[in-house]
């Protein structure tokens, strides 16, 4: 797989920096990934959030999206933000349709 270009992750708001990517790992059955922090527009880190490329069993309860958001920036929609943006580097991909997952407990 080719990771591509992420420099166009930013809305008004906000923009993802790409910290690193991962390759796929054949024996843990994990899939190439991207890994961002979540800055404001003036480039302050507010969280962080991922995205996993492709499909397997494993992502059906995992998940192709993770996010954290620092608490002092909580309840502004910043993860849901950056899901939009993820979505649109996701269908650069050709993926068609995305697991995001939750469990109850996960605050």
């Amino acid at each position: 797989m080719k990771f591509l270009d992420t420099d166009f992750l930013e809305s008004e708001e906000i923009k993802l920096i790409l910290e690193r990517t991962t390759e796929a790992d054949p024996i843990s059955d994990y899939v190439p990934a991207y890994h961002f922090t979540i800055c404001d527009k003036w480039g302050n880190s507010m969280g962080h959030c991922d995205l996993r490329i492709g499909y397997n069993d494993n992502l059906y309860y995992g998940g192709h999206i993770g996010y954290a958001i620092n608490e002092e920036y909580r309840g502004h929609h910043y993860a849901a933000k950056a899901c939009m943006l993820l979505f649109e580097l996701a269908k650069k991909h050709g993926m068609v349709y995305l697991y995001v997952t939750c469990n109850p407990d996960n605050l």
